[in-house]
C-alpha cells in the first residue's frame, strides 16, 4: 500500500469545473484513507462559484443541494439539533454522485482574488518560518506550514511570478523590479510568448486531459516520458551563465502529481525562494527566474531588479505594471 499522504492545509486555485473536481478528488483520497490535511481551502473571487454552493451544502448536511453538483453526501447521524435537508433512501439511491464521504470533510470556502490571498497566505508561512513558534497551538500552526501546499489551476495566470517580484522589492527597497522576455527559455517542442513577457513552454503538441498524473509511460505517445520541465529550465539556466548572463535566483515551484489525479506545489519552495532572494540583497542588479512547471508543462518568468542611482528617480507614469502589482501585493 501507498504511504497516507499528510499535510497541513491544501489551497485550491477557483471553484470552478477544475476546482470542483479536485475537491473531489482529495474527498475521495481522504475518505480511502490515502489522504490527511487540517484543511482544504478552495479559493475564488467569485463568492457565488460552484464550489461555494458545494461548500454551503456540504456545511448544512443538505443532501439535496449536494446532489444537485453532482456529489452525495452521506452525513452522520442527525442529532436532536439538527435539521439536514435529506430526501427518501430512494431519492437518495437515485442521485448522481461520488461514493465518497464528505461528512466533516475541512472544507473552507475564500472569496478572494488569488494575487492578494497567496500575497497573506506566503506572508504568514514567512513569518512561521523566521519566527517559529510561542506555545503548542503555533507549533502545530508551524509543523503544517512545511506541509501546505496549492492546487493550481490550468488556466491562472503567472501568480507566482507576481509574488516574486513582490519579495524582490520588499528586500530589495528602492530597486525598480521589471519582468523582461525571457533571455534563455528551455527548449521544447511547444513555446510561446506572451505579450505579459511570460514564456509558455510544452513537451506536448497535442491536447492533454485534465487528469494526466505525467506517469513515467506517456498516455499519448505510449513511451516513456523521457523528460521533465524542472531539468529543461535547469539546462537553459546553466546556458544563460555560460553565455555570461546568470540568473542568480532560479525559482522553480514544481507541480507534482500527489493523490487521485490532483497535483500540487508546497509552500516550502515560496519560503526557500524567499530566503535566495535575501540571501543576495548585496548585488546592484539580481536576475531571477520564476518557474511554475509540472513534468510536461510550465510558465516562465525572467524577472529583473535594479538599484537606482542617486542621480536617478523613479518616474511613475513610465514604470512597468509589474511594479504597480508588486507595490499592491505588500499593502
Amino acid at each position: 500500500m501507498m504511504p497516507v499522504q499528510q499535510y497541513g492545509r491544501i489551497v485550491i486555485c477557483g471553484g470552478g469545473c477544475y476546482g470542483g473536481y479536485y475537491v473531489r478528488q482529495l474527498a475521495r483520497a481522504r475518505a480511502a484513507g490515502a489522504l490527511q490535511c487540517r484543511e482544504i481551502i478552495v479559493v475564488d473571487r467569485d463568492p457565488d462559484c460552484r464550489v461555494a454552493r458545494l461548500v454551503h451544502a456540504i456545511e448544512t448536511g443538505d443532501a439535496v443541494a449536494t446532489a444537485q453538483h453532482g456529489w452525495r453526501l452521506y452525513p452522520a447521524a442527525a442529532s436532536e439539533d439538527a435539521s439536514p435537508v435529506q430526501p427518501s433512501a430512494e431519492r437518495l439511491a437515485a442521485m448522481p454522485g461520488d461514493a465518497a464521504a464528505y461528512q466533516d470533510l475541512p472544507i473552507r470556502f475564500v472569496s478572494a482574488d488569488w494575487d492578494s490571498f497567496f500575497a497573506r497566505m506566503f506572508a504568514a508561512a514567512l513569518d512561521t518560518a523566521r519566527h517559529g513558534a510561542h506555545d503548542a497551538h503555533d507549533a502545530d500552526v508551524a509543523r503544517d506550514t512545511w506541509r501546505d501546499s496549492v492546487v493550481p489551476s490550468p488556466l491562472m495566470p503567472h501568480l507566482l511570478a507576481h509574488w516574486v517580484a513582490a519579495r524582490m522589492a520588499a528586500h530589495r527597497p528602492g530597486a525598480v523590479v521589471r519582468q523582461v522576455p525571457v533571455s534563455s527559455a528551455p527548449e521544447t517542442p511547444w513555446r510561446r510568448a506572451a505579450p505579459d513577457a511570460a514564456h509558455y513552454a510544452s513537451f506536448a503538441t497535442w491536447m492533454c486531459p485534465i487528469n494526466c498524473i505525467e506517469p513515467p509511460r506517456c498516455p499519448e505517445t505510449r513511451g516513456p516520458r523521457d523528460w521533465t520541465m524542472p531539468a529543461a529550465v535547469r539546462l537553459a539556466a546553466g546556458a544563460a551563465a555560460a553565455a555570461g548572463a546568470p540568473y542568480h535566483v532560479l525559482a522553480i515551484f514544481h507541480t507534482t502529481h500527489r493523490v487521485y489525479g490532483v497535483g500540487m506545489f508546497d509552500v516550502a519552495d515560496a519560503i526557500a525562494t524567499d530566503a535566495a532572494i535575501a540571501a543576495a540583497h548585496e548585488r546592484a542588479s539580481l536576475r531571477v527566474m520564476v518557474a511554475s512547471v509540472s513534468h510536461c508543462h510550465g510558465a516562465l518568468a525572467e524577472l529583473l531588479a535594479e538599484a537606482l542611482t542617486h542621480h536617478e528617480a523613479p518616474d511613475v507614469s513610465r514604470e512597468p505594471a509589474l511594479r504597480h502589482d508588486a507595490a499592491r501585493l505588500l499593502l
